[in-house]
């Protein structure tokens, strides 16, 4: 069998080390045959050791978005494992055999005696930041579509309620107005030059209790009447402002005999009118929708605008209004904010990861707060929750790559770090404030013409 230093001196990334180091690393290293499937380093596991590839493959892979992401194969001659080492930090990923593997498992005592060599270091630094550029670009490619997915799910979501609301509306209307053209047809003949119809005012607030009753008398009235379904139609009249004393005086300009079919009419045009209602305040809501996604994406823009941040604010509140549910949402945003030239789609990208995380923070409901001031010559901009808040220690890397306080699967640790890369492109700042009673990110921005 070949020797563990035999195969090290064969191998380029340790072949011009000094007999000696080989030596001292081997004394503490072993040889591992891995069956395929054999997994080596957990997501989230305590680093212990690094890995050198002789025979097969490795493959290295992310949770990320409820789906394991492939992020590099690692192949003979090659060693993973060290990044962590280097960090002193949880495995970041999981490394398994994608074939019968043969590699030599480095404890951390002869990974630091390899790091006394400065070549050892260059050409692990040299490896460490090429691969954190590969696996920051895969898992910031996977993270935008995890994103926008999550988006388009909730979008067609927020659409559906609407646009259902509108098809019922419709099929309601149509109905109404197929018993409203009987009515008229028999009104027609019969209502003098006199009659008028005055529409009244709606009813101020009502409880729930005395919209009750007041239904319940109009709906008597309209029994005493003779009129069709008056339990039906007594809602929509009492909605319109509608009572009986203003219902008799309608119905007393006509002759009696037509007395039944006037008050249904004015109940169904009543609902009509609703139901119309109902349709337009639908078939908003969808526009709205739709204009805040347009905008939030900033299509057919160019790269950098000129904006006012808290507009992108409003709209992703607006599109994490499912997550915000159970949480008090504060604003108070100056109203003569200054602008600010940035990209508004990565400006959105840093208020939604800012507010998910905040709304992470507060699982069991509580307060979010957001402001805007200017300030000197910037435009300042906190993001507060009322969390349990975060260690000291958590606080000083919470932008590093890949570090995140979740548990596997839940967070890649590249949404805040993605945060201060874009406020850094653009001049700006960002720092956190975390106590037990909650945490507050502010992010600075240079104003334009401030």
């Amino acid at each position: 069998m070949t020797t563990t230093a035999e195969i090290l001196r064969g191998l380029p990334y340790f072949a011009d080390l000094s007999d000696d180091l080989i030596e001292r690393v081997c004394e503490l290293s072993d040889q591992i045959t891995l069956e395929p499937g054999t997994v080596i380093i957990k997501e989230g596991s305590e680093s212990e050791e690094m890995y050198v590839v002789v025979e097969g493959e490795l493959v290295v892979t992310k949770h990320s978005a409820s789906k394991e992401v492939e992020l590099a194969r690692i192949h003979p001659g090659e060693v993973v494992g060290e990044i962590a080492l280097l960090d002193e930090a949880p495995r970041t990923a999981t490394v398994s055999a994608s074939a019968k593997t043969l590699v030599i498992r480095v404890p951390v005592a002869a990974f630091e005696d390899l790091l006394s060599d400065p070549r050892v270091v260059r050409r692990m630094f040299r490896t460490v930041t090429s691969r954190l550029r590969g696996i920051e670009d895969t898992l910031r490619h996977e993270e935008r579509m995890a994103a926008l997915g999550k988006m388009a799910a909730q979008l067609m979501h927020e659409l559906n309620n609407p646009a259902a609301a509108v098809g019922r509306s419709a099929q309601e209307l149509s109905r109404i107005y197929d018993n409203l053209g009987h009515e008229a047809v028999i009104l027609a003949r019969s209502i003098g030059e006199g009659a008028e119809l005055a529409a009244p005012e709606p009813p101020g607030q009502m409880s729930a209790l005395e919209r009750s009753d007041a239904e319940d008398v109009v709906a008597i009235w309209l029994t005493d009447l003779n009129v069709t379904d008056p339990w039906e139609l007594a809602p929509a009249l009492v909605e319109a402002g509608w009572t009986t004393e203003l219902l008799q005086e309608a119905v007393d300009q006509l002759n009696p005999d037509l007395a039944a079919h006037f008050a249904r009419w004015i109940a169904l045009r009543t609902m009509a009118e609703q139901v119309i209602g109902e349709v337009g305040i639908g078939a908003r809501r969808i526009s709205e929708l739709v204009r805040i996604v347009k905008e939030y994406s900033y299509l057919d823009q160019a790269p950098v605008q000129e904006i006012v941040p808290t507009a992108g604010i409003e709209d992703t509140l607006v599109l994490l209004k499912y997550k915000l549910r159970d949480i008090d949402v504060v604003t108070d945003f100056a109203e003569d904010l200054w602008s600010v030239e940035a990209p508004g789609r990565d400006l959105n990208q840093v208020w939604t990861n800012l507010i998910d995380n905040a709304a992470d923070a507060m699982e069991d409901g509580g307060r979010l707060t957001m402001t805007a001031r200017n300030v000197s010559d910037s435009v300042i901009i906190t993001v507060a929750d009322s969390g349990h808040g975060m260690p000291t220690d958590v606080a000083q890397r919470i932008f590093d790559p890949f570090f995140t306080t979740k548990e596997p699967g839940k967070g890649t640790g590249l949404g805040l770090h993605t945060v201060h890369t874009i406020i850094s492109r653009v001049g700006g700042d960002i720092t956190v404030d975390s106590t037990s009673e909650g945490t507050t990110f502010t992010v600075t921005l240079p104003a334009v013409g401030g």
